[in-house]
């Protein structure tokens, strides 16, 4: 059964992880042509899916979060589809869309203005956390958390967690709806010990000068709908 965060800090239970200040991981991202939602056994949702490669840089004092995207983009376009390498560049507090091979895109746009990371206790502060139970994951168990507050078709969203509550602690996936189906992205290979380098983080040079950059023309600079929650 569903218990609200409120709850379950009055009854001892269960509090959603503050993530660490700084992280990077690599991640594994699905997109399952149905409707069948979380939360999935072992983090893997119903076939028929197809899968993507990718990389996350975080650096809450920096303000930053990159997702480096191989394979394919992240399934939120409507007019488009996303058969092509991206990397979103959430820096000080501007959304950047950086694409390979996208023919309704140019190599660098405004994706959102203004545009902010999660804090790493956002699941304690910024939204109403709604504990799932566990689940079975590889040969471990997955703590699922919903965001009923994140209302469709942007939501809701589920973490999952693969260290109970302990904190701090990277989230080990992160699902949304997308155009096709479902979305869920499952990290791996966390690194919490080194911050990431300023090359890591510094824009590309297609982003630059960022004053002259064309808003990407999706859901508009002001509001778009991949993180909305998180917005300061």
């Amino acid at each position: 059964a569903a218990l609200t965060l409120a709850g379950a800090v009055a009854a001892g239970h269960h509090e959603p992880p503050v993530l660490p200040n700084f992280f990077t991981c690599n991640f594994t991202e699905y997109t399952a042509f149905n409707e069948h939602p979380p939360p999935y056994l072992n983090g893997i949702p119903q076939a028929p899916f197809k899968a993507s490669r990718g990389f996350t840089i975080y650096d809450w004092n920096a303000t930053v979060l990159i997702e480096h995207r191989y394979d394919y983009c992240v399934d939120i376009f409507p007019d488009m589809p996303n058969d092509f390498p991206c990397t979103f560049w959430d820096v000080a507090g501007v959304s950047y869309l950086t694409s390979t091979n996208a023919s309704k895109l140019p190599p660098c746009c405004v994706f959102g203005d203004p545009w902010y990371p999660p804090p790493p206790n956002f699941l304690r502060s910024r939204v109403n956390a709604t504990y799932h139970g566990e689940r079975p994951w590889d040969q471990g168990r997955a703590t699922w958390w919903e965001l009923p507050s994140v209302p469709p078709p942007a939501g809701p969203f589920w973490y999952t967690f693969l260290d109970g509550d302990a904190s701090p602690q990277v989230y080990g996936s992160f699902s949304f709806p997308g155009i096709s189906g479902w979305v869920q992205q499952n990290f791996w290979g966390v690194q919490n010990t080194t911050r990431p380098t300023p090359a890591m983080m510094a824009l590309p040079a297609e982003c630059l000068p960022t004053a002259s950059l064309p808003n990407c023309g999706f859901f508009g600079a002001q509001r778009p709908r991949r993180l909305s929650p998180f917005f300061h």
